[in-house]
């Protein structure tokens, strides 16, 4: 199984066992102090306070909101993101005081449409929460909505950008939140931190996530919490700090495989993927996509990936779908549309390439089998059934590959592949890629089964495979009367090289 997560912190840990060497593993320590110096120098954040999780640092921008300004009509939460955002917020407001934003179907955060954000009502509070690390720009909304008070929910969205400014950390915002639980960029198990630029803000949430102390031990000062980071955390946090810099670059580096691996799918309008805002730099945290008009329900996606050893999430569910929420009213279609159609990939920093193309095998399969549709990898168990049953009953006059070949040829092959109706149980197409100096390609689909994009999705996956991805030179030989065929090779970075009688020689390099 290819898990959705698995943090890599073997590197990190010197100064968390020096912590537990020294005996300083509760709240006190050095650690403390250079963790959080090291994240204010990164981030340029005129305060921080680190803490236990990123839901207490989220609680503690309700409580911000409370104390600067404690007569706000309303505090706007948006609709799908992840349930401790609300909960945070019920924390310290009466429900009847948060209301739903809409969501945007491209970036898949809140509307931030301009007529939208001019709707909201005065004296009120918006809740900016970056999904999936997709960051919403912060200081354009404030320049729309001067009035309006800002508080970012940066768990998803640490080291990310916007206006060449962190998220968080701008004054367009009264304070922010980011987490550091396990599968978040940088991780010390749980943890969090909270962001300020505002003084008052600070030392009062200062004395509450600490439980209110007085300068009078055991006397305190108000109604507070327990919030605070243990030394052994912070040891785990500043060694990661140090190493930022190569810990993003990895990332970007998944991110920017992902987005080549599935270019021909976007093209093929078969997945959407996340759009930034103008002026904004996405965090590398997870890698999602939107599987356009997904025809099977979160349950069924699911279980299909795991069947397929690949471990993923489904998008936020509406807000309204949680028990203690349900009476939210929720008219906003798009939400249930992001819920159903996104889902969240591997994204581990050890992930391979390799098991990397195992996924997006996995979502070229599962796009298939959404129209009864399987591919199926030709092995020694299967091939008899196959060859005997269509390859050998090929009739086509622009795909003669098995008039002149017996069974025996597939042994040559670095991939075979077939497409199966699974209701109509009928084979209906066919390629393969062999071992010879020049790999050539070969692909068939059944007449009937033309002209819906079935070729072009098949030869997509045979050359992404992988199997087949690092091979540098991929050839073909198409006829020249084949003018459809020719134009999907062409489409693919096939060129033609060569022109014989009939045919042409096109050639594919990497």
């Amino acid at each position: 199984m290819i898990n959705i997560y698995n943090p890599e912190i073997n590197k990190y840990t010197k100064s968390a066992l020096n912590a537990i060497e020294d005996g300083w593993i509760s709240n006190h320590g050095k650690y403390i102090e250079l963790a959080n110096n090291k994240l204010k120098e990164i981030t340029q954040s005129k305060y921080s306070i680190l803490m236990s999780n990123g839901t207490c640092a989220t609680h503690c921008l309700f409580l911000s909101l409370k104390y600067k300004y404690p007569n706000l009509n309303k505090i706007y939460i948006p609709n799908n993101c992840y349930v401790a955002a609300w909960n945070a917020g019920l924390m310290v407001y009466n429900i009847n005081q948060l209301e739903v934003m809409n969501m945007d179907m491209n970036t898949w955060n809140i509307s931030t449409d301009e007529k939208y954000i001019k709707s909201l009502e005065e004296n009120s509070a918006i809740l900016i929460v970056h999904n999936l690390g997709n960051i919403i720009n912060v200081p354009r909304l404030k320049r729309i909505r001067p009035d309006l008070i800002f508080v970012e929910d940066n768990c998803e969205g640490m080291f990310g950008k916007y206006e060449d400014i962190f998220s968080g950390m701008s004054e367009s915002s009264l304070c922010s939140s980011c987490s550091f639980y396990g599968n978040k960029i940088i991780t010390t198990g749980e943890g969090g931190a909270f962001f300020t630029q505002d003084e008052e803000v600070y030392n009062y949430i200062k004395s509450v996530y600490s439980q209110g102390m007085s300068e009078t031990k055991f006397l305190h000062n108000l109604h507070a919490y327990n919030y605070r980071m243990t030394n052994i955390q912070a040891g785990f946090l500043y060694e990661q700090l140090n190493d930022i810099d190569n810990i993003l670059l990895n990332k970007n580096k998944i991110f920017k495989k992902y987005d080549l691996f599935l270019q021909n799918l976007v093209e093929l309008n078969k997945v959407q993927l996340i759009k930034n805002e103008e002026n904004t730099i996405n965090a590398p945290w997870i890698y999602a996509l939107r599987i356009i008009n997904n025809n099977k329900n979160i349950e069924e996606t699911t279980l299909f990936f795991k069947n397929n050893n690949i471990d993923i999430r489904p998008f936020f569910y509406p807000i309204n779908s949680h028990k203690h929420l349900k009476y939210i009213k929720n008219d906003d279609e798009v939400s249930y549309s992001l819920n159903k159609d996104i889902i969240m990939i591997p994204s581990s920093p050890s992930i391979t390439e390799e098991e990397q193309k195992q996924v997006i095998d996995s979502i070229y399969n599962f796009i298939l089998y959404q129209n009864n549709i399987k591919i199926i990898e030709i092995t020694n168990e299967n091939r008899n059934d196959i060859y005997n049953n269509f390859l050998s009953k090929i009739n086509n006059l622009n795909f003669r590959y098995f008039n002149k070949r017996n069974i025996n040829c597939l042994n040559n092959h670095i991939i075979s592949v077939i497409l199966y109706d699974y209701i109509k149980n009928i084979y209906i197409g066919y390629s393969h890629i062999d071992y010879e100096n020049e790999h050539w390609i070969g692909i068939y689909i059944l007449d009937e089964y033309q002209n819906n994009k079935l070729g072009t999705f098949l030869l997509n996956y045979v050359l992404q495979h992988k199997k087949v991805y690092k091979i540098n030179e991929i050839n073909l030989t198409v006829d020249i009367n084949n003018i459809s065929a020719i134009k999907l090779y062409e489409k693919n970075n096939f060129k033609i090289i060569d022109k014989k009688d009939t045919y042409y020689k096109m050639t594919k390099l990497k």
